[in-house]
This record gives structure tokens, sequence and C-alpha cells, in this order.
């Protein structure tokens, strides 16, 4: 019990310093200190930990992967492709409601941060005719803009989580592939709901070929087949994605430059160095096992555990990748030798991104809500039952596989 204590003051602080805006990776670099002063480790064996675990090959290949589709992102962006991606579209389709909610949905092929603010004028031009509230407007440019985190492998979050549990990020893709269903479903039902059909699309993008529009996909296909069916590293699949981008599109080096610069994102890179210390650390006190006897045996069931801590965490932090950081290291152990190990890793992902979408802090949910100067209380009405139904599949996924 006492090692127990020791663990949920760990995570409480962790939660506490990121409530108060700091820094993920700084807080999560206090919790490992932390950590390793409680169970009495030396600060030169919390050093040499951190050391080793950065120096593993899936870290290096997980902070490489990141790079690369932070870098891909952003020369889609740089190049113009993602905006004729969405006039491709917006030219082909003919209900002015798929259109709107497919906008956003192609943003979020790309873990853009803020996202959701750029297919927000979109969604203002396709969604004056179908006259829509402010709170419905934002419900589908922010609910539809994540609907792939739980499958698609530009998202750091699903990279993380597969990484830590030590599976394919492709075989946690395929098993998550309900839950993306399942938020499309819930998206449609709640976003359009009495909504009638209309056809007028022509004032939401210029023409383009289809051609053009598959062209324009190439790359971001060309990775995902790369990575889904010759289970190539995702860091050389989106390497070699982009240099066919830099090839073929004849991008010029200022801009290739530029979306190099825009890709290195140090904070995130620390992020994820901290996170792989972290569980080093916490391997390495000899704590976890303790933690794991007396939470089995407390009479809690597994499946409110793997639920209640990383949807607490996703909704204190209002961020994907903080809640599998923080609460993935703790709940692993707990679960690892249970024949449905992958089933409530499954369970514990879905609620770290449903608490991270509920969350009052989370930049896109924020950002779009002041763009369509929308009523916060009516957005949550239309929010926590498509959220909710993702757990609950996640629930079926847990206790029928």
């Amino acid at each position: 019990m006492v090692d127990l204590l020791k663990i949920g003051i760990v995570f409480f602080v962790i939660l506490i310093l990121t409530f108060k805006k700091v820094k993920l990776w700084i807080g999560l670099l206090a919790g490992t200190f932390l950590l390793g002063f409680l169970f009495h480790l030396t600060i030169q064996t919390i050093f040499i930990q951190m050391l080793i675990s950065v120096a593993e090959e899936r870290t290096l290949l997980l902070m490489g992967a990141f790079i690369a589709i932070l870098f891909f992102s952003s020369l889609l962006k740089e190049t113009g492709r993602m905006r004729e991606i969405l006039d491709g579209f917006g030219s082909i389709l003919k209900d002015l409601r798929v259109v709107i909610a497919l906008l956003p949905a192609i943003i979020g092929f790309m873990p853009i941060i803020g996202g959701a603010l750029v297919s927000a004028p979109m969604v203002v031009e396709g969604s004056d005719e179908l006259h829509l509230s402010p709170e419905r407007r934002t419900f589908i440019n922010y609910w539809f803009r994540h609907l792939w985190e739980y499958i698609l492998p530009t998202y750091p979050a699903l990279v993380l989580a597969a990484s830590l549990i030590r599976v394919p990020v492709r075989n946690l893709g395929w098993i998550n592939l309900p839950l993306t269903l399942t938020a499309i479903l819930s998206g449609i039902i709640f976003g359009f709901w009495g909504i009638p059909k209309s056809t007028k699309v022509s004032n939401l993008s210029k023409t383009s070929s289809a051609w053009r529009l598959i062209s324009n996909l190439c790359p971001l296909l060309f990775a995902l087949v790369l990575i889904v069916g010759f289970q190539v590293e995702l860091v050389y699949a989106f390497g070699l994605a982009i240099l066919g981008m830099i090839i073929f599109y004849r991008i010029r080096w200022p801009l290739v430059l530029r979306g190099l610069k825009e890709s290195l994102n140090i904070e995130l890179l620390l992020t994820v160095a901290v996170v792989m210390g972290f569980k080093k650390v916490l391997e390495s006190s000899q704590a976890v096992q303790a933690v794991s006897t007396v939470l089995s045996s407390s009479g809690v069931p597994l499946w409110v555990i793997a639920i209640l801590v990383p949807f607490l965490s996703g909704l204190i932090t209002g961020m994907t990748v903080a809640p599998i950081g923080i609460s993935f290291p703790i709940l692993i152990p707990l679960f690892q030798n249970d024949p449905s190990f992958l089933n409530y890793m499954v369970l514990a992902f879905a609620s770290a991104i449903s608490g991270d979408l509920l969350s009052p802090f989370h930049l896109c949910l924020i950002l779009t809500k002041d763009y369509f100067q929308a009523d916060l209380r009516g957005v949550y009405r239309f929010i926590w039952i498509p959220t909710a139904s993702i757990i609950g599949v996640a629930l079926l996924i847990t206790f029928t596989r």
C-alpha cells in the first residue's frame, strides 16, 4: 500500500504541474526524479537509466518517426498540396453535409497542432447554406478533425502507445479500427441529425480533376502501404515518401529547409525522451510489481482502472500524448500477464483520447469554439454522447475478444 501511495503522489504531481501549464516534458522529468527519490534510487542511477532508455533503438526510431511525420505534414502544407486535396474532394462530392465533414477529416490525416482552425473557415463557407448553429458547427469541425487518432500512424499518441506496449503500430491501428468507425457514425448522427441534404457545393472550391487529387494523395497512400502492407518502420516509410515528394513534385530547397525546420519540434522530442526515461526508471524502482499486486487485490475491477487513469490524465492535460505517457507505464504492468492484455490497452487508449476530447484545455476545442463564437456548454451537449460511445465500444472489444 505504501508503494501505491508513492506512485499516486508521483502521478498527482505530474498532473498538477501539467494543469498549471508547466511543459509536459518538464513535469514528467520532475515526476521521474521524484519517483526515483521515493524509491531510494540515486541521482546517478536515475540519469543512467534515462540515458539508456534514450539510446535504445526503439526510442531513436520513435523520435525519427515523429520528425518524419511532421516534416511530411509541413511539406504538404507549404507546397499547397493540402489545399489542393481539399479542393479536389469539394469538386467531386455532391452532398454539402459530406463535404463539411470531410474537410476537417482530411486535415485530420496530419497531426497539425490546432489543425481544427485550418478547416474552420472552409466549414463556415460550406455550412452557411445549411444554417447550422455555432455549437453544431464547432462539433462538426472539432469531432471530424479527430477521427483518425485511433488508427493512423501519423499520430504520435498511437505510435507512442504501440511502442510502450511493444506491438507494431499497424496491429494497434487495426484493433482500434472499430473506434474510428464508431467516431464516424456518431459524428454523422449527432452532427447532421435533422439537417436536410444540400447539393450546392460549387462555392466550396475550384474544379480539380480526379487525377490531380490522386496525385496529391499518393505520398500519404504510399507511406501507409509501406507501413501496413510491408511492415516498414515509420521513419523509413515517411522518409521515402518525403524523398519522392521532393523529386516528383520538384519542391524547391527553400521550402524543403523551411519544412525541415518546422518539423524539428524539440519539445515533442524531449517529451518522448522523458516518457521513455520515466518508464525505465519506473521499471528500475521495482515498485510496479508491488503496485500491481495491491491494485489487483483491492477489489476495484481492472477495467475501471483502465478507464479512469488515462481518462483523467487526458481530461486534465488536454493532450493526446500526455495521458499515454503518464498512464501507460503504470497500467501496462497491471495487465501484461492477462490474456486480454492488448484489449485492456485498447480500452486505456480509447479512454485517454476520450478524456482529451472532453478537456476544456484542448487547443482545437478552444480555437474552434472561439472561431465560431459558440457556447461551450452547447458544444458539450453534442460531444459527450459520441465520446461515451467510443469508450462503450472499447469495453465491448475488451470483453468480447
